[in-house]
């Protein structure tokens, strides 16, 4: 078993020279060393390598926040003592609704719209996606129709889907369809899509659902690699939500 077990991480550690480009001498010490020098190459390269990635620096940063998850949350609140700016507030902010602490987050959103940050529309739908999350989708549509009403020819994707959610949450179906309809027509990425289904879905109409998840997998099929990792988690709920129509 050991044996095998060396073999396996030797031809994992070749792959990985091969498909990264490495120098070929680190395939010769691989081959001849078996144990040194996948060991070797897991320190000088897999490792390094691993924590430089984004993968690798997100699972570093999961870690350090299942450990002390407010170390940010305290750097943020000092610096905002030392300064207290629109720009220091939206950071604090950001962090706060990172860990989930949305509450907390919509009142640093809310103070750092003042000045000439009063109606900045990026801090605006910062604001209204904490108030949904936090249950308060009345304020959350009376930030964006204030945003929509005082920065009209602003364009926000993240933003349009909030809306047609918050619609949606509140029992609007009529108009929150009409939003889904011209979203999904631009939005980048399949969740928009998704969410359209979920809608659809609770309003009884399963033919339009169906089309809205057989969509979804039709233009994925058709993209690149990357639009596939990048959007893993809709893809694969996309997939598991049309097996309930076979």
């Amino acid at each position: 078993m050991p044996v095998i077990l060396v073999v396996l991480i030797q031809i994992m550690c070749g792959v990985h020279v091969v498909k990264t480009g490495q120098e070929r001498y680190w395939l010769y010490l691989i081959i001849g060393l078996p144990g040194i020098g996948c060991a070797v190459y897991a320190l000088a390269i897999l490792v390094p390598d691993l924590l430089g990635s984004r993968d690798g620096k997100r699972l570093i940063r999961q870690a350090h926040d299942k450990m002390d998850p407010e170390r940010h949350v305290r750097m943020l609140r000092d610096e905002l003592v030392i300064s207290e700016t629109s720009q220091n507030h939206v950071r604090l902010a950001d962090e706060l609704a990172r860990i989930g602490q949305m509450e907390e987050a919509v009142v640093h959103y809310q103070k750092a719209l003042t000045g000439i940050f009063t109606h900045d529309p990026d801090i605006m739908v910062k604001l209204a996606k904490a108030q949904f999350d936090s249950h308060d989708v009345v304020s959350c549509k009376k930030t964006l129709e204030t945003l929509i009403q005082m920065n009209p020819d602003y364009q926000s994707q993240d933003g349009h889907l909030l809306y047609a959610r918050t619609l949606q949450e509140l029992g609007d179906l009529h108009k929150a369809d009409e939003e889904f309809r011209v979203l999904v027509e631009y939005y980048t990425g399949p969740e928009a899509r998704f969410r359209y289904y979920l809608m659809l879905r609770e309003k009884g109409e399963l033919i339009g659902a169906k089309h809205q998840l057989e969509t979804i997998t039709v233009m994925a099929r058709r993209a690149k690699p990357h639009y596939r990792k990048l959007h893993k988690e809709w893809l694969v709920k996309a997939n598991q939500e049309l097996k309930t129509f076979a």
